[in-house]
């Protein structure tokens, strides 16, 4: 097993074919994998140290789209290094949220997917700074009209209320009230977006308080009855 990167496989992070490099991004995660099993030296690992040069390059503000989503694709790699201190892991956490900030779709997919992945591994460099992320994407929401940061918010909050994380129960309400123009969106990717996020903050909501009184369930009723009165494309969807 070869200890540095294979040439090709960096080549083919870069392509503009999204299934080749969906293969290439696999066979990175087996190659960082293997190491680790065989080396376990973590940051001393030389494929790690490789990488992780060829990531301050490639993540930097400068560099173009296809250096970015290589950038991504490592990141997502490194994030299965059980053998990380605690300094990699906060690096690897701040790198993938710069990327969340990012204003391409493709950048985007690629930093939610690693940031889901960082949650269910519950870092401590991540999880520390839950509170913080869900106010980011409360302020996306509320005012950003950047199209590609309000998708972005609607799928952290989705992961973070996905993983039945205890500190969001008191976001609820303010997520409730967040979604109200999302759902009802022009634009249907962002409406259907919406609507899954919907889908994991209801999921919040424990089934012994799940009444007539529940400030949810009371939620989703006004915004039927607002959008059946709207007899517009967005509120019947």
């Amino acid at each position: 097993m070869s200890e540095h990167l294979r040439p090709d496989i960096l080549g083919r992070l870069r392509t503009r074919d999204v299934e080749e490099r969906a293969r290439a991004a696999q066979q990175l995660c087996s190659q960082v994998t293997d190491s680790e099993a065989i080396e376990r030296h973590g940051e001393q690992n030389p494929l790690y140290v490789e990488l992780n040069t060829r990531l301050v390059k490639l993540l930097n503000p400068a560099s173009d789209i296809l250096d970015r989503l290589a950038g991504t694709a490592i990141l997502l790699a490194l994030v299965d290094v059980d053998s990380l201190e605690d300094k990699q892991k906060f690096r690897i956490t701040q790198q993938t949220k710069t990327q969340l900030a990012g204003s391409e779709m493709a950048i985007s997919n690629e930093a939610v997917a690693i940031y889901k992945k960082l949650i269910e591994k519950r870092w401590a460099s991540v999880m520390s700074s839950v509170e913080t992320e869900v106010n980011r994407c409360l302020e996306w929401l509320g005012s950003e009209r950047n199209e590609v940061r309000r998708m972005t918010a609607l799928r952290v909050i989705e992961v973070l209320c996905s993983n039945h994380l205890v500190p969001l129960h008191s976001y609820l309400t303010k997520f409730f009230a967040t979604l109200s123009n999302p759902l009802r969106d022009q634009r249907s990717e962002i409406r259907v977006a919406a609507a899954r996020t919907l889908g994991a903050c209801m999921g919040l909501i424990p089934m012994s308080e799940r009444n007539v009184r529940n400030p949810g369930l009371n939620f989703l009723y006004e915004e039927l009855q607002r959008n059946f009165q709207m007899a517009s494309v967005e509120g019947y969807h």
